[in-house]
């Protein structure tokens, strides 16, 4: 058997085909006596693997066969309605590639739960299971996607790097390594040198890539590495053209899931809901009133915490069937230095918030381009102007306006697929207690 000439299992369901070579892991063996089954299981799907005693050869029916084998198979497709959908292999030839070794460290299917921990520790296995799998088929989509729409109108992709030589927001959160004889610090965001692309003149960029923050919180919603999902645009009129932006990019996203990844959705039974032409956008002084109604008081310029985000995205819902909110207007004490201010309040901030089914998806906005504002906001939050000088040199030579956004691609998939903990939408989930594998 030509193993190059194999067919992917997915084409026994999708075609007519009546003839197949396929190759995978032996998911599960079954032994009635005169007739043995095995599911088998490669990257696009499961089958069954009929052998009746009567109607394969000796040499099939007397194989030793185990959970996790790697094995290949040349046979015929059989109609079958009590098959699971409705079709089985009835082998011609069978090989065993590979055997396991060792019995299975973790469960891998849904009869039997395993610590999140110790699968994290075996994700390779983890894999296997395909409620796990599917979650990173969904996460490749929304890369390429996103990709797709940035290409589609005209943004050039770079890559920052990740080691800088200071802290991108502040001074806080990050993680400090020895670089040589240096101090150095792996990048809180690539939001620097976006904006240098836009000072070089690029106008629309975009980057997805690493990030890192040295946060030391053990909820499900935060991570230490995570991937971000940056675009920065030039010449716009405020924050809401970036909304605008993010609002494509993300629609265009789901779009491409629902249509490609279909069958990963039903597998994890999930469906995206259709949402408004226009997503509701709520100001900060407009979500407090909110919150006071629903019995939650914060103050003016405080930021939501996670209960308030909830109960926003439970108000846009109800009153838009909106899956997706902008909170607006984002207060002064909780934004970067380098945001603007707003108009008429400087307390507030031309910058914004995307929730998703009531939790933060991206942060965004726009930029002070004003080299003499902007040095006096670093100077407002306690900046050493020495240690950004190489930053407020973008600035010097013109600048125009400009704004972006930042959006976790885990906290997106997790958001999407309805995970109860991001570690599941991280294939190597680093946290304050976990770096291994």
């Amino acid at each position: 058997m030509d193993l190059k000439q194999r067919n992917a299992i997915a084409e026994i369901f999708a075609t007519n085909i009546d003839s197949v070579t396929i190759a995978g892991w032996i998911q599960q063996v079954r032994d009635l006596g005169g007739l043995r089954f095995a599911q088998l299981q490669d990257r696009s799907g499961i089958v069954q693997i009929i052998m009746p005693k009567k109607k394969v050869s000796q040499e099939i029916f007397s194989l030793e066969l185990h959970e996790g084998d790697i094995i290949v198979v040349a046979g015929e497709v059989i109609e079958n309605k009590s098959a699971p959908d409705g079709k089985e292999v009835l082998p011609s030839s069978l090989k065993i590639l590979n055997k396991r070794e060792q019995e299975y460290p973790i469960a891998i299917t849904d009869k039997i739960e395993t610590n999140p921990d110790k699968r994290y520790d075996f994700r390779f296995l983890d894999l296997r299971n395909r409620k796990v799998s599917q979650i990173f088929e969904i996460e490749s989509s929304v890369a390429y996607s996103i990709q797709e729409y940035f290409k589609e109108n005209d943004f050039l992709q770079f890559f920052s790097a990740k080691i800088v030589g200071s802290a991108t927001e502040s001074g806080a959160n990050v993680f400090e390594i020895n670089y040589f004889d240096k101090k150095a610090f792996l990048a809180q965001s690539p939001q620097f040198y976006k904006q240098m692309m836009l000072m070089a003149g690029f106008e629309r960029v975009f980057e997805i890539g690493p990030v890192f923050r040295a946060e030391k919180h053990h909820t499900n919603r935060h991570l230490c590495e995570y991937t971000s999902i940056d675009f920065e645009i030039s010449y716009i009129n405020d924050q809401r053209d970036v909304m605008k932006v993010l609002q494509d990019a993300i629609s265009y996203s789901l779009e491409k899931i629902k249509t490609e990844k279909s069958k990963a959705l039903d597998e994890l039974e999930v469906t995206i809901d259709n949402q408004p032409k226009e997503w509701p956008v709520l100001t900060i002084p407009e979500c407090n009133d909110i919150l006071t109604k629903e019995g939650k008081d914060l103050d003016l310029y405080e930021d939501l915490d996670a209960e308030a985000e909830k109960i926003i995205g439970r108000y846009v819902k109800e009153k838009w069937d909106s899956d997706f909110v902008f909170v607006d207007q984002y207060p002064w004490s909780v934004r970067p230095f380098y945001t603007m201010k707003d108009d008429k309040d400087p307390n507030l901030t031309k910058s914004f918030d995307l929730l998703y089914k009531g939790q933060e998806l991206t942060t965004g906005g726009q930029r002070e381009h004003r080299i003499d504002v902007l040095t006096v906001q670093a100077k407002e939050k306690g900046f050493n102007i020495k240690h950004i000088d190489s930053y407020l040199q973008f600035f010097r030579n013109g600048a125009p306006p400009h704004g972006g956004s930042g959006t976790g691609i885990e906290r997106f998939v997790q958001q999407i697929l309805n995970l109860t903990n991001i570690r599941e939408a991280r294939l190597h989930p680093r946290d304050p207690t976990r770096l291994e594998p």
